[in-house]
Formats: structure tokens, C-alpha cells, sequence
């Protein structure tokens, strides 16, 4: 007598990829590519800091100050451009080319409308700059330098619909080569913009805004390039010609992409927030969590792309239908963002009093981000486990849920402890931060429980007696 699974005339189930060690090094395959990606983006704005922190604090606190206002906009949109992956992610593990061509066309034409969208709410705040607390002085050194960043957004969401597609094809190197370019072509562009080497003008802050939307100019452009030219791209360049405007897909689009960029402006939202409290203590404050935010930010960039890679995967075993698999794709990068986001804490401890002078000299804001960089290294874990949970539900298009998850550890809890530690005991910089701790340990819990919720696995198949 034989036994057989009741499902009668099934291969016996591939158990391979049912543990989470299985994944682990195509896990790394694929995310150490984007990792550099991310963090190369990342680079670029700390380009910008180090150099800007050399020629001015001024300059410094207002890059800050700037950046905390529009990027609210820019993570709404490129949080809203995410919704491509797992949808060509699941297309390409059913095999479906033109599913998969379809979601670029539609996706293509949606960010470009939301980035529009957002530049002309961008560009509404201008006048009201005043109105966040700053110091005249940085407030104006801030204007010009919002309004290019502002002009660069509508490149930055051409780019990124480009780079998630291609994520969501398995294909994590193309964007790290280009990000070459744009980490060499910024450094060049901010040594002769701000300092006014080679005959060029001495623009300071202005400089520096100037090279940041010329650089993202070129990657849209060189993104494009490259899918009209290169081999990876021609079976969905021929499908393309086929695809119809469809309106049930453009609003499932709209549905996943319009939460995911909700989830991003909650988290950043809340930092920017902690910037502009920092603006209330003082500009040396301010300066400081500028240095310590663009540190921890870096380091994130690589649990960014873990996070990425745990996207990809995901969304792959979702669309070929093997959910114990897509279950220890998660658990991996779990795994792998906890050991990376722990050893670059132990960095940040070891080398806190250092990695400061890097962006300034002035040894006022060196010490403030010194101590900042003790509390950065608690909420490293928190901050990676968080980023890698959110993806894992945004590769099962799991989206609204999370962001009320996302509402609740943000909004309801960091910025309150932030601002009570801060304002209320006294704890200034450093309440602001630790309310970051708070905020960021929520929301780990909170996308761990709804992960474990939704991936848990279907029984399996019980044999049965083969009857002879």
C-alpha cells in the first residue's frame, strides 16, 4: 500500500525553499546590488552636507531645513512608485511578459501625473516657509535651494518607475551601475558649484541644488536610454505596442501606490517633524541632527535594499503560487537586516565621536551629533526590522492595514514622545530622538504581527492510503 497526497495526480511539493537559510545568499544576490544603489543615492545627499558643512553651518542648517520640507513630497512619490515591483515581481514569477509590460505602461504614465501633482503642492508651500519656526537667516538661505530640489522630482519619479520595474524583473545591477554616475557626477558638480573651482561661480547652498537637479536629470535620462536600448528590455518593448489603457488596472495601481507612499510620508514625516523641533532648540542643534540623520540614513539605505530584495522575492513566490516559500523569503531578510543593522551599530557607537568631523568642523555640533549617534545606534534594529516587515507586506500588496499600523507608531506615538522628552522633561535632542526608538519598536511589532498573520503557511497536503 502507497500513500499519496489527496491531491491526486500533484508532484509531491519542493520543500527546498520552506526555510528561511535557503534564501539567504540569492537573498544577498540580490540585494547587495541595491544596497549600493541606495546607498549611492544617499551618498549624493550627504555630498551635499559634507561639503556644505565645510563651507557654512548656515548653509548646513538650511540644507537641512529644506530637505525636511520637500521630502515629504519626494518620499510620497517614490513610496507611490514601489507599487510596480510586486506587481512585475508576481507577473514575472507567473511567467505573464505582457502583465508585466503592462504594469510599466500604466505605472509610467500614473507616476508622471503624481509627480506633477506633487511639485504643485511642493511648490504651494514656498510662501509659507516662514511659517515652520526657523530662523530668518536659514529660512532664507533655504529658498532657493527648495525650489531645485522641488524641479528635481519629476526626473527622480521618471527614474524610479524605470529602476522598480527592472527590480521587479530580478534585475538589481542595471541601477547599481547607473548609480555610479550619479555618485561621481554630484561630487564633481558640488566641488565646482559651491566652492567655485574651474572658472565657475562661488553658489554655495545654491550650487549644490543646482548639481542635484542636473544629476537627476541625466539618471532619468540615462534610465531611458537603456530601456529602449538594451537586450533585458525587448520582449516587454515588443509587448509594449500591444498594451491597452486599462482603468481596472491603473486604480489597482492606484490602490497599492497611493497607501505605500502614505506609509513613507508617515515615517519621514515624523523625522522631518523632529528636524523642524530641532530648528526650535537652535541651529547647532539642528546642524547636528542634519550629521547624525544623514549617518543613520546611509546605514539604512542598506537595510533599504535588503528590504528591496525582500520585495522581489516575495512578490515572485506570491505570483508562482508557493507560499511556504514566499513565507522564509520574509523570515530570511529578517534575518540578514538584523545582523548588517547591528554591526553598523556597533560602528556608530565605536566611532561616534569621528564620524561627525566628516561633515564639520565645528566642535559644538560635533559633540550634539556624538551623543545623537548613541541613541541612532538603538534604533538601527528597530528601523531595519520595520523597513524589511513593511516590504514583505508590500510584496503581497498588503497596503492599507499597514498604513494605519504606520499612522498609529508615528504619528500617535513618536512625535508625542518626542515631543514630551524633549519639551516637557527637558531632554531636548536627545527626547527627540529617543522618541524615534519609540515610534520605530511600534512599528516593527505591529508589521511583525500582521506578517505573521498573513504568511502563515495552508496545511499541507495529508497522504492518504493509495487504494490498489
Amino acid at each position: 500500500m502507497a500513500s499519496v497526497p489527496v491531491a491526486s495526480g500533484c508532484a509531491p511539493a519542493d520543500t527546498r525553499h520552506h526555510r528561511p537559510a535557503s534564501h539567504y545568499a540569492a537573498h544577498l544576490k540580490l540585494a547587495l546590488p541595491v544596497m549600493f544603489s541606495q546607498m549611492g543615492h544617499l551618498i549624493v545627499q550627504l555630498t551635499d552636507s559634507l561639503m556644505l558643512g565645510h563651507y557654512d553651518t548656515t548653509a548646513l542648517a538650511a540644507s537641512a531645513f529644506g530637505q525636511s520640507v520637500f521630502v515629504i513630497g519626494l518620499v510620497f512619490g517614490v513610496g507611490f512608485t514601489l507599487a510596480m515591483t510586486p506587481l512585475v515581481g508576481a507577473a514575472r514569477g507567473a511567467n505573464d511578459v505582457g502583465a508585466a509590460a503592462q504594469w510599466f505602461s500604466h505605472g509610467l504614465a500614473v507616476n508622471v501625473a503624481v509627480a506633477l501633482l506633487i511639485t504643485f503642492v511642493l511648490l504651494a508651500l514656498y510662501p509659507w516657509l516662514d511659517a515652520f519656526g526657523q530662523t530668518p537667516e536659514v529660512t532664507a538661505t533655504a529658498r532657493p535651494y527648495y525650489l531645485l530640489l522641488t524641479a528635481s522630482l519629476l526626473p527622480v519619479m521618471v527614474f524610479q518607475t524605470f529602476r522598480q520595474f527592472t527590480e521587479g524583473l530580478g534585475n538589481t545591477r542595471l541601477a547599481a551601475l547607473i548609480t555610479v554616475l550619479e555618485v561621481l557626477l554630484n561630487l564633481g558638480l558640488n566641488y565646482l558649484l559651491i566652492f567655485g573651482h574651474g572658472g565657475f561661480p562661488r553658489l554655495g547652498i545654491v550650487g549644490a541644488g543646482v548639481a542635484t537637479l542636473l544629476v537627476r536629470l541625466v539618471l532619468a535620462g540615462t534610465f531611458a536610454l537603456c530601456f529602449i536600448r538594451l537586450r533585458l528590455f525587448a520582449p516587454y518593448r515588443a509587448t509594449l505596442r500591444r498594451t491597452l489603457w486599462d482603468g481596472a488596472a491603473i486604480r489597482h495601481y492606484l490602490r497599492l501606490g497611493l497607501p505605500l507612499g502614505g506609509q513613507f510620508v508617515l515615517e519621514v514625516g515624523a523625522f522631518a517633524a523632529g528636524a523642524v523641533m530641532m530648528g526650535w532648540l537652535g541651529k547647532l542643534e539642528l546642524a547636528a541632527h542634519q550629521v547624525a540623520l544623514g549617518l543613520a540614513s546611509l546605514t539604512f539605505m542598506g537595510a533599504s535594499g535588503i528590504a528591496s530584495a525582500a520585495t522581489i522575492r516575495v512578490s515572485y513566490y506570491l505570483g508562482a503560487g508557493e507560499r511556504r516559500a514566499m513565507r522564509a523569503a520574509g523570515l530570511a531578510a529578517m534575518h540578514i537586516v538584523l545582523v548588517y543593522m547591528g554591526f553598523t551599530a556597533l560602528v556608530f557607537v565605536a566611532l561616534r565621536h569621528w564620524l561627525p568631523t566628516l561633515f564639520t568642523t565645528d566642535p559644538a555640533v560635533v559633540s550634539i551629533a556624538a551623543t545623537l549617534l548613541l541613541v541612532a545606534a538603538v534604533f538601527q534594529l528597530f528601523d531595519g526590522l520595520q523597513v524589511v516587515l513593511l516590504s514583505a507586506l508590500r510584496a503581497m500588496t498588503d497596503a492599507l492595514l499597514p498604513t494605519v499600523l504606520a499612522f498609529i507608531a508615528y504619528l500617535l506615538v513618536a512625535l508625542p514622545t518626542s515631543y514630551g522628552l524633549a519639551f516637557r522633561l527637558g531632554w531636548r535632542e536627545v527626547g527627540i530622538w529617543m522618541g524615534y526608538v519609540v515610534g520605530l519598536a511600534t512599528a516593527a511589532v505591529l508589521f511583525f504581527l500582521r506578517f505573521q498573520a498573513l504568511s502563515r503557511p495552508t496545511p499541507e497536503p495529508r497522504a492518504v492510503p493509495l487504494q490498489r
